[in-house]
This record gives structure tokens, C-alpha cells and sequence, in this order.
């Protein structure tokens, strides 16, 4: 009695870890796979759930440049579409249910800019903004603000001042700049990612060859609002120490010279 009751225990264990263990082995089981793509090269580099339960993916096509790929909740394709040259590097759903792509674009005979396209529901173009100078400037992240605008954070060598510097730039609801601020050292910062923070500044985060312990290192900026980077608090009174002391110093010398 006693060997069928140990019997009966250990199967219904047995079962009880087979299940699990088939549980657990399905669940990490790819569900289906999609490609999009023609005979030439096309790469996507951001995805996102809409809000009607599928995706939307942004990247390049090699003959169209700026790609849009829409689908549903099982991948396949709703619509998609193009905004000419370029690469989108960044994609977000918008408040208003559209879409909006930042990357690179290269003007005729000029080096990148930041390269920002705004779409409805469907994918249509409502408008496009392109933001540089002279040298590469390239957005790498966006994001829709909570005041109905947009910011955008990448790379410039246009407005650093050393080989490279972080850009962040802040547009109004049509893209229209608002302000911008870069950071950086004497040699080369890139900036790969970007959040608003609770407080509605912002947070940004890349690499440094200027800062750190040697080499390439994480760099993380906190700014306010007005992208103006924020000092820890343990620095604001040092801070005004040394200003006061900069101060007296100088009072001290315009009297001195006024003496003589």
C-alpha cells in the first residue's frame, strides 16, 4: 500500500515538473518571423507598439532612404513608406496617433544633418525639418515633450568644441527650433539616447573620449528644462565660495590700481 502511494506521488510529480518545464520552454518560443525588404540593403534601427496592438519599425532603404514599416499584430505589413535620403534612427507613436522619425539626411554636396519627419495616422508626411551646419550632425533619439513639442539628441561636429559634442535641440509641435544646447570637451562625445525626465528636463546618455577613467566611457547629462546641464548639489556652495573669493580678489585689485 505504502510502495503504491510513493508510486502515485512520483508520477504526479513527474508530471507536475514535465509540465512546468514544457511551460517554460514554450514560453520562450518564437512565435513567427518577418522580413521586409527588397533586393537592396534595408536595416531598421527602431520599433515600436502602436496603439492599435501592432508595430511600426523605422530605418533605411538603400533606394529610398528614410523607411516607414507599418504592420499588424502579427507583423504583416499594413503600409509603409518613404521620405527621401537618409537614415531614421529614432521613431515614437505621437499623442496624436502619427509618427514621428528623426535621423540623418545629407544635403546636395553637404555633410549630415539632423533630419526630422512628422506623419499622421497613415504614414503621411506632415511635415519635415532639417537641422545643422557645415560639418556631420546626426540625431540619434527623440522624443515627444510634454509640452506638444519635440527633442532631438545625437552628435555634432558643426557646433563642438572639440572633435565632437552631444547636441540637444528642442522644437516647438511643428519643429520649429526652440533652443539647443551642445556638451562636451576637447575631444569626441556622442549622445544615443535621450528621456525627459518628471522634473521636464533631460536626461541624455552616449559616450565620452574627453571625460572618465580613459578610452571610451558612459557619459550620462542631466539638464533642466532648458537643457542648462545641473550641478550636484555638494558643488553649488564651493561654487559660490570661489565666486565670492574671484570677486574680492578682483575688488581688491581695481582698488589697488586706483591707488597707484
Amino acid at each position: 500500500m505504502l510502495s503504491k502511494k510513493l508510486f502515485l506521488t512520483s508520477t504526479a510529480l513527474f508530471v507536475l515538473l514535465s509540465f512546468l518545464f514544457v511551460s517554460s520552454v514554450g514560453a520562450s518560443l518564437e512565435l513567427w518571423n518577418r522580413t521586409y525588404g527588397g533586393t537592396g540593403g534595408e536595416v531598421a534601427y527602431s520599433l515600436v507598439e502602436t496603439y492599435d496592438g501592432g508595430f511600426a519599425l523605422a530605418g533605411v532603404s538603400s533606394s529610398d532612404g528614410f523607411w516607414l514599416v507599418k504592420t499588424d499584430a502579427d507583423g504583416y505589413m499594413q503600409w509603409n513608406k518613404t521620405y527621401g535620403g537618409g537614415t531614421a534612427h529614432s521613431l515614437i507613436q505621437t499623442s496624436d496617433g502619427g509618427y514621428a522619425l528623426a535621423g540623418e539626411i545629407i544635403p546636395s554636396g553637404a555633410a549630415q544633418d539632423f533630419y526630422v519627419v512628422k506623419t499622421d495616422a497613415d504614414g503621411n508626411m506632415q511635415w519635415s525639418r532639417t537641422y545643422g551646419g557645415e560639418h556631420s550632425d546626426i540625431a540619434y533619439s527623440l522624443v515627444e515633450t510634454s509640452d506638444g513639442g519635440y527633442a532631438l539628441a545625437g552628435g555634432t561636429s558643426s557646433f563642438d568644441v572639440g572633435q565632437g559634442d552631444f547636441w540637444l535641440v528642442k522644437t516647438d509641435d511643428y519643429g520649429n527650433v526652440e533652443w539647443n544646447q551642445t556638451y562636451g570637451g576637447a575631444s569626441n562625445e556622442g549622445a544615443y539616447s535621450l528621456v525627459e525626465t518628471s522634473d521636464r528636463g533631460y536626461a541624455l546618455a552616449g559616450y565620452t573620449l574627453s571625460f572618465g577613467a580613459g578610452s571610451y566611457d558612459f557619459w550620462l547629462i542631466k539638464t533642466d528644462s532648458q537643457g542648462i546641464p545641473e550641478f550636484p548639489s555638494w558643488v553649488i556652495l564651493p561654487l559660490f565660495l570661489l565666486i565670492v573669493l574671484f570677486a574680492v580678489f578682483l575688488k581688491r585689485r581695481i582698488c589697488y590700481r586706483s591707488a597707484t
